[in-house]
């Protein structure tokens, strides 16, 4: 009897540290379905607040307004409270969002939402991060960013399919009734399953001692004065482009106006996109660790990426078997584009390998909040000669579209011709010996160390 109460106990706590970790990745998945949501409403929303297209995609980038300038302060946050509470309000947060969002009947106060939603989802992904790196092995750290990444992207798949059909028999604010009900169940099971740390971790553990101030000054300092962190970041924005503007927003309406599809073949056919990033990512990440090359893969899939995106856009008469599988392709080829975290953790030292990685992903998520707008404003001036519908709304025809995402396809061939430039890490950290000794903690004095062994 007891050797069955020891294994059970030794099952449980061999599981337990995945239990904490999927609580992140969940509210991870929560963030992708409230990220691409507005992507399947564009007609709904448009009509409930009487706005073109330039103020549609003005609010669906209220998200990035909160989420992107959030993501350096999150790790830090995370140091000062610790993961459960801050997850737990940062997921309560987001739900608030949501049914500010739901019961909105102006634009501003939507909009209001959509900000409270990036705000609290801001703190998803690197929360899941923090939780791996405090409750698993270093060894396990690279597959629950790859797994999150894989469930994230599952989960917008998944959102923009399940919304389009109860969008159709509910409409959108009951539709979105039960993700707030998700939101607040998961805000329980966070408080009620996530611990801060393991009570066998030491209080002298390098996790539980994060940067001083003066430190985390001169690693900003650092970071941004790296001409090679802004070229990574500029880089990253724009071959992120497939993804913060076309998948989040503007592709579902692009292939129901162009290819003239219902709302479901529109959403399928998004998805595969998805689906080709979710594979993608891990083959090209052993395949970048093989060869020991960062840039060369960048160059190269993100070559094949703009080509295909010329074809969708510039190709007329596809068929739909052809979208399925250029659609899947591009994300395939868009898998590529971590590797931009790579370069950005490999050009600094480790001590602040986070502090880089967030910031990296602060100019990468930038572009959703630049250019969702962008596209919407360029849609409303190819527009302009255009007859108003019966509700006095813009009506956007084929060309309209195609004028307006030429941003997309442009913005990642000059995303690879910057590529060009970047320095070769070759797989390794390549910072210079007096940066890595501004992070370095100092060696003990030798009587502390006789006074620690006597201890």
């Amino acid at each position: 009897m007891p050797n069955n109460v020891n294994a059970r106990f030794s099952f449980f706590k061999s599981v337990y540290p995945w239990v904490i970790v999927l609580c992140g990745m969940l509210f991870y998945c929560y963030n992708y379905f409230l990220r691409v949501s507005p992507s399947v409403m564009q007609s709904e929303l448009t009509h409930a607040f009487h706005i073109n297209a330039y103020e549609f995609g003005t609010l669906a980038a209220f998200y990035y307004y909160a989420y992107t300038p959030m993501q350096v302060p999150a790790g830090m946050i995370y140091d000062k409270f610790g993961v459960r509470l801050v997850l737990c309000a940062a997921c309560l947060l987001a739900s608030l969002g949501l049914s500010v969002f739901i019961l909105a009947d102006n634009f501003a106060l939507a909009g209001c939402g959509r900000f409270m939603i990036g705000l609290g989802t801001a703190f998803s992904y690197i929360g899941t991060l923090k939780l791996a790196s405090l409750w698993l092995p270093p060894n396990r750290f690279a597959t629950v960013a790859g797994m999150a990444t894989a469930l994230g992207m599952t989960s917008g798949a998944l959102a923009q399919t399940y919304l389009i059909k109860m969008i159709h028999l509910i409409g959108y604010q009951q539709a979105l009734h039960t993700a707030l009900i998700s939101g607040l169940v998961l805000s329980v099971l966070i408080i009620l399953l996530v611990r801060n740390k393991p009570q066998d971790l030491s209080p002298s553990s390098e996790l539980n001692n994060p940067m001083d101030m003066k430190q985390l000054l001169q690693a900003f300092k650092l970071i941004f004065s790296n001409p090679q962190m802004w070229l990574i970041g500029i880089i990253g924005c724009l071959l992120y482009l497939p993804s913060s503007v076309f998948l989040d927003l503007w592709g579902i309406p692009y292939l129901k106006a162009v290819y003239h599809l219902t709302p479901s073949e529109a959403v399928a056919i998004s998805s595969y996109t998805f689906y080709g990033w979710i594979i993608s990512g891990p083959i090209i990440g052993a395949f970048s660790d093989k060869i020991g090359k960062r840039r060369l893969p960048l160059i190269i899939i993100g070559f094949f990426a703009a080509l295909l995106l010329c074809i969708v856009f510039y190709a007329p008469g596809l068929h739909l078997s052809q979208l399925y599988f250029i659609f899947f392709s591009i994300g395939f080829c868009c898998g590529a584009h971590p590797l931009c975290f790579v370069l950005g953790k490999e050009s600094n030292p480790i001590q602040i390998s986070g502090t880089a990685i967030a910031v990296t992903n602060m100019l990468i998520m930038a572009g959703g909040a630049i250019f969702q707008p962008i596209v919407g404003k360029l849609l409303d001036l190819h527009s302009a000669a255009n007859p108003l519908g019966a509700n006095g709304l813009p009506i956007y025809n084929s060309s309209d579209y195609t004028f307006a995402l030429s941003l997309i396809p442009l913005g990642v061939v000059l995303g690879i011709f910057l590529s060009l430039f970047l320095k070769e890490t070759y797989g390794a950290i390549q910072v210079k010996e007096s940066e890595e000794k501004l992070f370095r903690s100092p060696a003990p004095s030798p009587a502390k160390l006789r006074t620690e062994t006597i201890n």
